[in-house]
């Protein structure tokens, strides 16, 4: 479904710049189609962060262990 959606996207922004205007009707209907229907969840998570508050955001492979931490890493 999103790449029949995709190419009437592409169609009608192709066509609509080469003069036919109605065709941008025809993308601006598709995109939003297309956006709701591959709607992802919002955030992950949310944290409020005070002043002098500091936060660690890392990333990692999720078949990777967590690292270990040490006293002395401090």
């Amino acid at each position: 479904m999103d790449v029949l959606l995709r190419r009437f996207l592409r169609a009608g922004i192709r066509r609509g710049l080469g003069g036919n205007w109605y065709w941008f009707l025809l993308a601006g209907a598709t995109f939003v189609l297309r956006r709701a229907l591959n709607d992802r969840p919002g955030a992950v998570s949310t944290v409020t962060v005070s002043p002098g508050e500091q936060v660690l955001i890392s990333v990692r492979d999720r078949n990777t262990p967590p690292a270990s931490v040490s006293a002395a890493d401090d």
